[in-house]
């Protein structure tokens, strides 16, 4: 079960005692909360970090390129363009397309048309990750052939900033009455100096 950049039980041991990891009550607040930060991490950097195969954008034809903003990329299965909302996409795939697997970058090798022409890429890529728990059948899965594992730093930026969530949250709901006004800090939380300082490093610049 995907809980951001890992699976549940990988962050349920990183937020719970050894003597709770296996508690099932506060998984889907841990799931949620993993989601979200995974979603923080994705607005900072301006990509989509996670792997996923056949991804989808559509973006504007009056460019010669654009980063795609799922990357590392394993493979660019098409590249369609189409002028109207109501036309057929046309396949380009085998137009002279250069691809930087490591950055995202497709290059078309010419400005492909103007505008309102629109250009869709579908692609497999990011960073691979187990998806599975310990107790599903097909436990320990095995990454894709070429697909890039999940480097060590944003994993260590994602657990810190889900126990820094984590630790303002009132696990039991005894504070709605004890201490009414102590969550009031999780619409203030913000990334963690550490955390910001990873995430800089992964940003995607895409100006258009």
């Amino acid at each position: 079960m995907i809980a951001g950049l890992t699976n549940l039980d990988t962050l349920k041991k990183a937020l719970l005692a050894e003597t709770l990891v296996n508690e099932t009550r506060f998984d889907l607040m841990i799931q949620t909360i993993g989601l979200g930060v995974a979603g923080i991490f994705n607005a900072f950097t301006n990509r989509r970090l996670a792997w996923m195969l056949g991804d989808t954008i559509t973006f504007s034809g009056d460019r010669p390129h654009y980063y795609l903003p799922r990357y590392p990329i394993l493979n660019v299965m098409s590249v369609q363009m189409k002028y109207f909302r109501t036309d057929n996409w046309n396949d380009i795939s085998d137009q002279p397309i250069t691809v930087n697997y490591e950055t995202g970058l497709i290059h078309f090798g010419y400005t492909l048309g103007r505008f309102p022409l629109q250009v869709k890429a579908i692609w497999d890529g990011g960073y691979w990750f187990e998806p599975l728990e310990p107790d599903d059948d097909a436990y320990p899965s095995t990454a894709p052939v070429g697909a890039v594992l999940l480097p060590d730093d944003l994993k260590a930026a994602f657990l810190l900033q889900c126990e820094e969530v984590w630790a303002q949250r009132d696990k039991l709901g005894s504070g709605i009455i004890d201490k009414p006004g102590a969550q009031s800090g999780l619409s203030k939380l913000e990334l963690a100096p550490l955390v910001k300082m990873v995430l800089q490093t992964h940003i995607r610049y895409q100006l258009s």
